[in-house]
């Protein structure tokens, strides 16, 4: 029953905590996303797999606020050097 007050998640782990367990479940999450590439689109398996993908990536969300917590990261390469000074 809702009393007018917002509801605020509780949490009930430290973030130290939900960091290990984040890291945890890093290696099966990869292994799971890699099985994802080997097995028929659409199958018993494949969409199973796909859930559990879908659970960890939503503890990550519950947990720390980060939904894209596993997802890489786009890292910019660095333009060399041309030693032009700017020109």
């Amino acid at each position: 029953m809702r009393h007018g007050h917002p509801r605020k998640s509780r949490r009930f782990m430290t973030r130290d905590i939900a960091d290990r367990l984040l890291e945890s479940l890093r290696p099966t999450r990869h292994l799971l996303t890699r099985m994802l590439a080997e097995i028929p689109i659409g199958g018993p398996e494949y969409r199973q797999i796909d859930r559990v993908i879908q659970e960890i990536d939503g503890l990550a969300e519950i947990l720390i606020d980060d939904v894209t917590h596993y997802h890489q990261k786009v890292h910019s390469v660095p333009k060399p050097d041309t030693g032009r000074g700017g020109e």
